[in-house]
Order: C-alpha cells, then structure tokens, then sequence
C-alpha cells in the first residue's frame, strides 16, 4: 500500500469509527414519570375520598384494591426515578464519544498536513506511519471505553428497573452485545471493536512493511498492550502487567497504579496484584470511573487474566459474580479510594 493509500485508508476508519456514535438525543430524564406520578395522585385521592360511613366488602374491597394500585405506581415512579438518570448519563457519554472521536479526526488532519512536507524522507515516512497508528489505538481506547461504559450503564439499568417487574429490561437479550444505547458504538462494523480491529488490520500491516516495524504484540479492541503501564513493571508476573497496561491504555484520567509491595496477603508481593487509584473517589463521578474498570476487567477477563477485583467493599470475579465483603474500618482497607485487581500470575516473562 502506498503512503498516501495509508493516510486514505486511515481518515476512512476514523472516519467511519466517529459515524458509529450517530446522533445522541437529549436526554432529560423519561417522559412517563410526570404521567405517572399525576394518575398515583389522582389514585390516591380517589381511594382517600371514601366515605368514612362506607362499610362492608364493597367499601373494603375498593380500598384494598386502590391501596395495591398506589403502591404499584409507586414502584414504577420509583423505578422511573432510577433508571431516568442513566439514560441521561448514556446520552452525555454519547455526546462525549463522538466529541472526542472528533477531536481524533481534526487532529489526525492537521497532523498529517503540517508533516506532508517532510514525506520523501524514510525519516519523514517513518514519522508519519507512527502518527497514523498512534491516532487508530487513540480511537480504539476510545471506543473501547465508550463499549464498557455502555455495558457498566446497561448493567445499572437493569438493576434499577427492578420495580417495573415482570421481566427486566433486556431480559433474554445480553447488553452490550448488539443493543446500542444513546447513539454509542455497540456492535457495528460487524462485531463492534473486534470489527474496528479487523477493518484497521490490512493498511497497519502496510504501513509497518513500509516503515520497517514488526508486528506489535496485541489483542484486538485492547490496544496499548505492547507499552508499559502506569505500574512498575519490574516485580509484577505478566498477566499483573497485562492488566496495568491495557487500563492506562483504556482510561487516559488515571494517573496513579501501584504494583508491587509488601503485605500481609500474597497478592502484591508475590506481583499478582495491583492498585489502580481513583481520582476524586468520594465524588460520583469517581465512583462511575471504578465501576468502569471493574467492568472492563470483567469484559475481558480471560485475555488479561482477572482473578478478581475489589472496589467499594465488594469483591468482583473473573466469571462476572460479585459479593459483598465486610468493613474493615477505613475508605483504603474497604477499597474506596482504589481498585485492587488480581492476575493469574503467569510468570514474570513477556505480557
């Protein structure tokens, strides 16, 4: 592939990785609750409205069955109040994702046209060809998060609809596995990143035969792998090092993993462990950054080797389970300030 093939080839998956958002509507909240909560009003009043004289098993009768209709609208309003948030929250991220996806784009264009000159050099080609792969891992960490946010978002749905019984939203149907939320990347481009991954593989190939490069070690839609992590590298067992790589490629706002240490338990000194701090953890955006990167771990548990993950007092398993885990008297020993995620080992060779 020519080098101008290769820049062609790039602005087309950028260009294509950004049309995957679509247009994200503006959410406030869900329309039915205002509805709602006006017929639970009306309800109410209609089942306090009952003549105090009004005895026997017709009187009874229609209260007890207007009691049951208030309190089912309760649980619907409640369930309204719970799952209205999220839904904004997905309209936000998508926005964001597109965005940023944008930015990617603008930079990308400006980028290439201000080294164009310096292109009939092998420096200058090698300059380019570098650029252009950096751009495609920088929007596959972004649609990477944008994938895991979706799948973190989906999950907190179907827990906050509990009250709307019946079946839960989604039911039969896995989230994040081919439901789009708010205009996001879910599975397009025939297996969501996978997809991306495979559509980008042809032209990289091309533009590291021209540059000179191997191949760089990887795992489509977990770029990043073949660059060190926010963790100290030098003690930690492979799988350990997997894991602080592709969470300093997927989440750029963290800035801080610890590794290795001493400790009562055999996790961080034997390096099958580490400590991903969440900024600003007391806040609910730094809650929803933690939940992020559990779910990210879990999504891929298999190919980083999760073991398992401790975040807010709950331990989270490589199979998707979680259980509550008792307090031990500080927001550090109950794992609110961090992320604790443990690795399969795998040795202290290669990643």
């Amino acid at each position: 592939m020519s080098l101008q093939g290769l820049v062609d080839s790039t602005a087309a998956a950028l260009g294509g990785a950004r049309d995957m958002y679509g247009s994200a509507p503006t959410a406030t909240g869900l329309p039915s609750t205002g509805g709602l909560q006006s017929l639970r009003a009306e309800l109410s009043a209609s089942v306090n409205s009952v003549p105090v004289g009004w005895r026997g098993a017709g009187g009874e009768g229609y209260k007890l069955t207007g009691g049951n209709g208030v309190a089912a609208l309760d649980n619907v309003i409640g369930a309204d109040g719970r799952v209205g948030p999220q839904v904004v929250a997905a309209s936000n991220e998508s926005r964001e994702g597109r965005s940023g996806m944008t930015n990617v784009v603008s930079d990308t264009r400006n980028w290439v046209n201000a080294i164009a000159p310096s292109t009939d050099t092998p420096a200058g080609k090698q300059v380019l060809v570098n650029h252009l792969e950096g751009q495609l891992d920088r929007a596959k960490g972004l649609l990477t998060r944008s994938e895991q946010r979706n799948i973190a978002m989906a999950n907190m749905i179907r827990a906050a609809s509990a009250g709307y019984g019946g079946r839960g939203m989604g039911a039969g149907m896995p989230m994040g596995a081919g439901m789009p939320m708010g205009g996001s990347p879910m599975s397009m481009f025939g297996g969501g990143l996978n997809g991306l991954g495979g559509m980008l593989t042809p032209f990289m190939k091309a533009g590291r035969a021209s540059s000179g490069q191997s191949s760089a070690k990887g795992i489509p839609g977990l770029p990043g792998l073949s660059r060190p992590g926010l963790a100290n590298e030098s003690r930690i067992q492979k799988y350990t090092r997997r894991l602080s790589r592709a969470i300093t490629a997927a989440f750029p706002e963290i800035t801080d993993i610890g590794g290795y240490r001493p400790d009562a338990l055999k996790w961080h000194p034997s390096g099958l462990a580490i400590d991903v701090m969440i900024p600003q953890w007391d806040t609910p955006g730094g809650k929803a950054l933690g939940d992020r990167v559990v779910a990210f771990v879990q999504a891929h548990a298999k190919d980083l080797g999760l073991d398992h993950a401790i975040w807010r007092q709950a331990i989270h398993n490589a199979d998707g389970s979680s259980s509550s885990m008792e307090g031990r008297g500080s927001p550090t020993q109950n794992h609110f300030d961090h992320v604790h995620i443990a690795s399969i080992g795998g040795g202290f060779s290669g990643y």
